[in-house]
């Protein structure tokens, strides 16, 4: 699906939407409500992803599915009594489909490059997994999946990034950055410490990573033009 027109009042009137459902579920979080954090969650992605559609040149229709994994986490989240795990292996999924997402740039740099450069994200992500390791007794292994797809992710999207340096690259690297460390604060939420300031934290860090995401996903748009 190829799109040559966009609607800017319609753009515009999403974009806000997205923003403002973001602010509400932040609210929603302070004055403890969870049907309203339910509603602005299910408004926050499904707006992005309307948004996505009305601005995009060409479809990527994995991006799309991505969008909905996250809408359907999102759900199970804060419905976690019931749904955590749910949650949680969608989240996993959604970290490894954005993997597939960039697959095509993968296979296009030599393994000594890939070694190289994977060092400081795998000891990153050693020295983080090491220090809640002992919290998280219940989901070991899906945070060590999460971790690993993080790392694969953050590296070939930091290649990406110094191979191109365009705004395409920068929004996605800054954006697949910003998600792990937004894992990590989640889990000391949930297992360390239960503070709202973190969950405060971690849900700013989530909405902005989704929206630079969106950027880079429709950048195509403003360098055609």
């Amino acid at each position: 699906m190829i799109r040559n027109n966009v609607n800017k009042r319609t753009s515009r009137f999403l974009k806000g939407l997205y923003f403002l459902a973001s602010l509400l579920v932040i609210f929603s979080l302070v004055i403890r409500n969870v049907n309203l954090e339910f509603a602005m969650k299910l408004i926050a992605l499904i707006s992005l992803s309307f948004l996505y559609l009305e601005t995009t040149t060409k479809v990527n229709y994995l991006y799309v599915f991505i969008l909905l994994i996250s809408i359907l986490s999102d759900s199970f989240f804060v419905l976690e009594e019931h749904f955590y795990y749910n949650g949680l292996f969608l989240l996993v999924l959604n970290r490894f489909l954005y993997i597939v997402l960039i697959r095509r740039t993968i296979l296009i740099y030599s393994i000594k490059k890939i070694v190289f450069y994977s060092l400081p994200f795998l000891l990153t992500f050693v020295m983080i997994y090491t220090l809640l390791f002992e919290s998280m007794t219940d989901i070991k292994t899906s945070s060590f999946l999460l971790g690993i797809f993080s790392v694969i992710l953050l590296l070939f999207t930091f290649l990406n990034l110094l191979n191109k340096n365009s705004n395409k690259s920068k929004y996605f690297f800054f954006g697949t950055t910003i998600l792990p460390f937004a894992d990590a604060i989640s889990a000391i939420a949930y297992y360390i410490e239960a503070n709202l300031v973190y969950v405060i934290i971690y849900h700013v860090m989530y909405y902005s990573a989704r929206y630079l995401i969106f950027k880079s996903m429709v950048s195509e748009r403003k360098l055609n033009h």
